[in-house]
């Protein structure tokens, strides 16, 4: 689970308000939920309708920690 996008369907109150707000279908927010990418175009989207309370950066790392996994260190 994105604990990122978590974060701001509990800030904006829904995923259906969160969709509303991005402008995509709330099954596209389910997916970013359960571990689906996040097209770069709705980030800035993502940021206005938490009201910056989501930053870009917490939001691309959301995404990286997913698609890089931990290195185990020497």
């Amino acid at each position: 689970m994105n604990i990122v996008i978590k974060r701001a369907i509990s800030l904006v109150g829904s995923q259906r308000e969160l969709a509303r707000k991005v402008g995509v279908d709330q099954s596209a927010v389910s997916k970013w939920l359960w571990g689906g990418g996040i097209r770069s175009q709705y980030i800035p989207s993502l940021v206005e309708a938490t009201d910056g309370q989501l930053t870009a950066v917490e939001i691309i790392n959301s995404l990286s920690s997913k698609a890089i996994p931990a290195q185990p260190k020497a």
